[in-house]
C-alpha cells in the first residue's frame, strides 16, 4: 500500500512539473497591435547635420521590416513564460531604455543582480561585447539571454517560444513581409530584435547640436561642466563626442571604478563595461548594481570614494593611488557637471513613436 501511495506521489509530482514547463498562452482576443500602414524607416534618422544612415552590427543598413518585428517583440510580454514581462519591462523608452529600479525584477517577481543597462548607440559595442560583463560577443546572442534566463523571462527551454509565438496571429504577416514566409524561427527573432535595438541611435541631444556651433547653444553652467568633465579625465573613459558610424570611431571599454570593498557582484576580471553617456540624466539609478540614485552621488564617488585595489582602472590612478580631482570639482562646480550631463539627453529616442510600445494600453 505504501508503495502505491509513494508511486502516486511521484506521478503527481511529475505531472505538476510537466505542467509548469509549458508556457502560458496569452488570450489573443485581448491583444491589439497598433502599427502604421506604411513601415517606419528605421534605416534613416534625422541628425544635426541632416539625415543619417543607421547600420546593423554586420555593417549593413537596418532592414525596416525586420526592425518592425523587433519592436513588436521588444514590447511583447508573450516573450516571458507567464506573459508578465517584456524586454521593455526593464528598459523604458522615457528613461533612455533603462530601468528605474536598482535591480530589475523578473517574470516571477524575483530581483536580478544587476541594474538594466540603457540601450542606445550599440554600434559602440561591436567587437567589445554586451552586458555589464561583456559575456555576449554579438547582439543576436545577447537578445535571447534575458528571454532564457530563469529569473528574467523564464524560457529556459527556448524551443517552446517559437511554438508560442506561432499561435499569435499578428506575427505571421510581419514575418512574411520581412522574410518571405510566415515561418517563425529563433534565428529570425534574434536578428529582428537586434535590428530594432541597433536602430536606437542617440545623436540629437543638445550636446550633438552644440558640436556644430562650438557650443554657442550652451549656458555658462553647461560649458563650465563640460570643461570640468574633460579637465578631470572623465572623457578619457566616456567618449561622448564621437560620431556614430559603421566603422565605429570609438569603442567603449571595461573599467574597475573602486567599488570592490562592498561589491558582492564581481564583474569580468573585477571590471564592468563603461556605459554610453547619452540619456544618462534619465537612466538612474547608476552603477551595475544601481547603488547611486543621483548623478551627484556618482560624481562624489569619483571625487572622494574611489578605493585602491589591484584592479583599479589606470585612468583613476595617480602614483598607484586613487586620483584626486581638481580643487574646483565639488560644490557649485560639481553641479555644473550635472548641468552638462543633462545636455546629453536625446528626446528623439525617448519620445519618438518609432521606438514606442505598439500595444495600446488597455
Amino acid at each position: 500500500m505504501k508503495k502505491i501511495i509513494f508511486s502516486g506521489l511521484i506521478l503527481s509530482g511529475l505531472l505538476i512539473y510537466g505542467c509548469r514547463k509549458m508556457p502560458d498562452q496569452p488570450d489573443n482576443s485581448k491583444i491589439k497591435l497598433n502599427l502604421p500602414s506604411t513601415v517606419i524607416d528605421y534605416s534613416h534618422i534625422p541628425s544635426p547635420t541632416g539625415t543619417m544612415e543607421v547600420y546593423y552590427e554586420d555593417g549593413t543598413l537596418i532592414d525596416n521590416n525586420k526592425a518592425t518585428i523587433g519592436r513588436v517583440l521588444f514590447y511583447d510580454k508573450a516573450l516571458s513564460f507567464n506573459n508578465s514581462t517584456a524586454c521593455a519591462s526593464c528598459h523604458f523608452q522615457e528613461n533612455g531604455f533603462s530601468d528605474t529600479k536598482a535591480t530589475s525584477v523578473g517574470f516571477d517577481g524575483i530581483a536580478t543582480k544587476r541594474n538594466s543597462m540603457p540601450i542606445g548607440n550599440l554600434y559602440n559595442n561591436v567587437g567589445t561585447g554586451y552586458f555589464w560583463d561583456t559575456r555576449s560577443d554579438n547582439i543576436e546572442d545577447m537578445v535571447f539571454r534575458p528571454i532564457q534566463d530563469h529569473i528574467e523571462m523564464g524560457f529556459e527551454n527556448i524551443a517552446l517560444i517559437t511554438e508560442k509565438l506561432s499561435n499569435l496571429p499578428y506575427y505571421k504577416e510581419l514575418f512574411k513581409k520581412a522574410y518571405g514566409d510566415e515561418n517563425i524561427t529563433t534565428d529570425r527573432m534574434r536578428e529582428s530584435l537586434g535590428q530594432f535595438l541597433f536602430s536606437i541611435v542617440n545623436i540629437n541631444s543638445k550636446f550633438d547640436k552644440g558640436q556644430k556651433s562650438n557650443f554657442t547653444n550652451f549656458t555658462s553652467e553647461e560649458r563650465d561642466g563640460m570643461d570640468l568633465f574633460v579637465e578631470n579625465g572623465c572623457s578619457s573613459c566616456h567618449f561622448i563626442n564621437s560620431e556614430f558610424s559603421p566603422d565605429g570611431a570609438s569603442r567603449e571599454k571595461m573599467a574597475n571604478i573602486g567599488l570592490d570593498e562592498r561589491d558582492i557582484d564581481i564583474g569580468n576580471n573585477h571590471q564592468y563595461r563603461i556605459p554610453d553617456m547619452r540619456n544618462v540624466a534619465l537612466s538612474g539609478p547608476y552603477m551595475h548594481d544601481g547603488r547611486f540614485t543621483s548623478l551627484n552621488q556618482v560624481i562624489t564617488h569619483y571625487g572622494a570614494n574611489v578605493k585602491a585595489n589591484p584592479y583599479l582602472s589606470e585612468e583613476l590612478k595617480s602614483d598607484k593611488k586613487p586620483k584626486v580631482p581638481t580643487s574646483n570639482y565639488f560644490g557649485e562646480s560639481q553641479s555644473s557637471i550635472v548641468f552638462f550631463l543633462n545636455t546629453l539627453t536625446d528626446e528623439f529616442t525617448t519620445t519618438n513613436v518609432r521606438y514606442s510600445n505598439p500595444f495600446p494600453a488597455k
